[in-house]
């Protein structure tokens, strides 16, 4: 079948880029022609200031290299672990029409340009060569509403998934996250799409409730998106399954992080830190420190997705990584400190020990400490999340014994309501 993929497109943070892959490249397993459709509109579209110091920096870059440039300061969404504004209103994003950047990308210098734009780091070089250039994913930027009408044209499915598509507060509401550019008789379906909050925005509500009408068939990431669908849209057929990550064994992941090239020797034993968020560090720290403590071990590799100088537990900050040096030192670390959703799933797929820390306070509005919740709580281990009242709880090691066919059969069931959502 020819499948329309619509999911965030890889960017620097890992669990993004991994979801994406996973998803792609299951489909693909199975036999099906994947192309993996994006607007580059996940966000709420930069003030123009940011364009003119884009363009100067790119100009710079070319005529002047070697020379220090300025870094440009854009709006944080709550993707990349800021907010939305005051945590109260989400932003409704609008489908782009840029037709002049469509006629600019059929050009031979666009991709020369765009790709001096992006990589600006040896990080996004990385998240750049592993989209683009790797043969991981086919990939089809829209610009024009004729774009659109194209794609539908072109397609026998479409397949929203997975990841935080449908949480409005996760840079905004995106239409194209909810397929509103696809007509009535195209058949759409979602794959472990997540809200990941605690209820529905009034603001979104209705806009969300019409968008869905049209999915044949919907599953979601989490047991309180299954509850909040099922309220909303009058379903009974809403299906939780387990993150595409999960779908590709730990081997095919082991051989994945292989392909990692890592700049420094690596320690034997070292604590792997992923953090996503920006506004709980000081828990961070007092976390990694605990761990410290706890284990013996004092090297300490954290992995920064965001070009943060941040150090934790006095060890070092790896602000080249990209997905494969990721998975790759998270695989062979001793124990893992994380606020990240992705980074627990690849913990629990390699069988580690860790401890989470939420990312969000829970009183805040658009937090989305719903999502880990309902992972820990759903395995039993809602003891490993860090809380900073000086309990031990996370120190209790995790029985895999037990946990295993859980996971298993999950992953055998979700595989199976995959394929039942493509066939039927």
């Amino acid at each position: 079948m020819k499948i329309k993929l619509v999911t965030f497109a890889p960017n620097p943070n890992f669990g993004t880029c991994l979801q994406s892959y996973a998803l792609n490249y299951v489909l693909r397993k199975m036999g099906h022609d994947v192309e993996f459709i994006y607007n580059k509109r996940e966000t709420p579209p930069p003030p123009a200031r940011h364009y003119v110091l884009a363009v100067l920096k790119l100009l710079r870059k070319i005529f002047l290299p070697g020379q220090q440039v300025r870094k440009i300061k854009a709006g944080k969404s709550a993707k990349d672990g800021g907010s939305t504004p005051d945590n109260q209103t989400p932003v409704i994003l609008q489908l782009p029409n840029r037709w002049i950047l469509g006629f600019l990308n059929k050009t031979p210098a666009y991709k020369y340009l765009a790709k001096k734009w992006y990589c600006d780091s040896l990080q996004k070089f990385k998240v750049f060569k592993f989209t683009f250039e790797d043969g991981n994913f086919k990939m089809r930027c829209l610009f024009t509403r004729n774009d659109y009408k194209k794609v539908v044209n072109d397609a026998d499915l479409f397949i929203t998934g997975s990841d935080q598509i449908w949480n409005p507060f996760c840079g905004g509401y995106n239409p194209m996250m909810f397929l509103e550019f696809v007509a009535d008789g195209t058949k759409c379906v979602a794959y472990s799409s997540s809200i990941s909050q605690s209820a529905i925005h009034p603001v979104v509500k209705d806009r969300m409730r019409v968008a869905l009408q049209k999915f044949d068939h919907i599953a979601v990431r989490e047991q309180r998106s299954v509850d909040l669908l099922k309220e909303l849209l009058h379903r009974d057929d809403i299906r939780l399954v387990v993150d595409p990550t999960y779908l590709l064994t730990a081997k095919e992941w082991e051989e994945f992080g292989n392909r990692a090239v890592i700049e420094f020797p690596v320690p034997e034993r070292y604590i792997f830190c992923y953090f996503v968020g920006r506004k709980r560090t000081d828990i961070y720290e007092r976390m990694v420190q605990d761990v410290k403590r706890f284990t013996g071990i004092d090297k300490v590799i954290t992995l920064d997705c965001y070009n943060r100088p941040k150090v934790y537990g006095d060890g070092m900050t790896y602000q080249d990584a990209g997905p494969y040096e990721w998975v790759y030192l998270l695989r062979h670390a001793s124990y893992i400190c994380m606020d990240s959703f992705h980074a627990t799933v690849f913990a629990l797929k390699f069988q580690k020990e860790f401890v989470h820390a939420m990312k969000n306070a829970d009183t805040e509005t658009g937090s989305q400490n719903t999502r880990m919740y309902d992972i820990l709580s759903r395995y039993g281990i809602l003891y490993k999340n860090y809380s900073d009242d000086g309990s031990n709880g996370w120190q209790q090691r995790i029985d895999y014994s037990r946990l295993e066919p859980i996971i298993e059969n999950e992953i055998k069931t979700s595989m199976d309501y995959l394929k039942y959502e493509i066939e039927e």
